[in-house]
């Protein structure tokens, strides 16, 4: 049985999710922004954990951590996703996106672009730019232009992109903040085009523990060494287990020369991972977990709620496939240049500013469903009485 906390508790422990954006006037707002949960973790996890700081476990990490976090790594990737890897593949990194760092850092020539499939996370956006790397924003495909599926890659602005030089292409699957998980045709389309240039892809698979709707998840290194010798694949329990503030997460390189160049210059990001959050990330992946399917469940409950509320407004959403993040278009709606803004003073919710998530996208927001269903309907219910509030002004 997961535990909901309300939003008094979360408020109470000072949640940055539940107290880091206020009203302008300093009135509590609904926490939908970041990308947390408001369940807590699973017991076992707490278990595990407990039982480690109660046996002196607080200190650096020990030998033994890093082969078992890797050991751990295969046994979930094979059962959950049916990807055959070897602990040899695999290396303990302190997170995502310092290794995102490193592969900007240390794989790329100087100042050759990214490409970044919007709308994205948006560190995608802002770290390659800090590190001297322009962004090539590539705005998708959305509505009739991506048929059934909502959002789809486009693999024309993606190949302007290449051909403008890019060393680097940042894939995202479950694709933060849409929701979409990629199928293989999808994922063998992009290949076949990236395979005709020198580009590199980083894969940020952190959310694939949460795929939700009955959709199979397949990483993109998965389908073959011709997949897996260009790319370097990054994920972690963090999103999947509610342990984002225990930093520990997994880089997979099934491609020698891709592990040789990585074990050059980014062994170092081994260290900034927390051993308590290596243990916990073992046991998440090492044992079956009632708690993360109830999870899954209650998030796509959410998810169901939220379609079916609205599917009569003139929001613009598609229900997500995985995660709990979802993108909400108001275009058109009367919200101003920021409906993030008008979201928050007249609706008391946080949310993502759309721009921030590419510079198409001013008229989107980005919601968290991760929450309690009755924050859900209370959401609901504000967004549908803002709406409605608008079209009549």
């Amino acid at each position: 049985m997961i535990q909901t906390f309300t939003p008094e508790q979360l408020r109470r422990t000072g949640s940055l999710k539940w107290t880091g954006i206020t009203s302008s006037t300093g009135a509590p707002t609904i926490g939908a922004w970041v990308a947390e949960m408001d369940f807590g973790t699973s017991p076992r996890l707490e278990e595990v954990m407990i039982s480690a700081i109660r046996n002196g476990l607080l200190g650096y990490q020990p030998k033994w951590l890093a082969p078992r976090l890797a050991e751990a790594t295969t046994v979930f990737q094979a059962q959950r996703f049916d990807w055959q890897i070897t602990p040899e593949e695999v290396r303990l990194v302190e997170s995502v996106l310092s290794s995102l760092r490193s592969v900007i850092t240390h794989f790329l020539r100087p100042q050759a672009p990214v490409i970044v499939p919007t709308p994205a996370y948006m560190p995608f956006l802002t770290i390659p730019k800090a590190l001297g790397h322009p962004v090539i924003e590539v705005p998708s495909l959305h509505g009739e232009a991506a048929g059934q599926r909502g959002w789809m890659l486009d693999h024309e602005g993606i190949r302007a992109g290449l051909e403008a030089g890019a060393g680097l292409m940042i894939l995202c699957n479950p694709w933060n903040p849409v929701g979409r998980v990629f199928s293989v045709e999808e994922l063998t389309e992009l290949h076949e085009l990236l395979a005709q240039y020198e580009v590199l892809v980083f894969s940020d698979e952190i959310h694939s523990p949460l795929v939700l709707a009955d959709v199979p998840f397949v990483s993109y290194a998965s389908l073959g060494a011709d997949f897996a010798a260009h790319t370097v694949t990054a994920t972690a329990a963090s999103k999947g287990w509610n342990i984002a503030g225990l930093p520990s997460a997994q880089v997979i390189l099934p491609d020698e020369g891709l592990r040789e160049r990585w074990d050059r210059v980014g062994t170092e990001l081994q260290f900034g991972a927390s051993t308590i959050g290596t243990l916990a990330t073992i046991a998440a992946y090492r044992e079956a977990d009632p708690w993360q399917d109830e999870v899954r469940r209650y998030i796509d409950l959410n998810m169901e709620a939220v379609e079916q509320a609205i599917a009569n407004s003139p929001i613009d959403f598609t229900r997500p496939e995985g995660g709990y993040l979802s993108w909400w278009g108001f275009e058109g709606l009367g919200l101003g240049d920021n409906p993030s803004a008008k979201i928050r003073e007249l609706a008391g919710i946080a949310v993502n500013e759309g721009a921030s998530l590419g510079a198409d996208y001013s008229q989107w927001a980005r919601f968290n469903f991760a929450c309690s269903h009755e924050v859900t309907a209370e959401i609901i219910e504000r967004m549908l009485n803002l709406i409605q509030g608008a079209s009549l002004a």
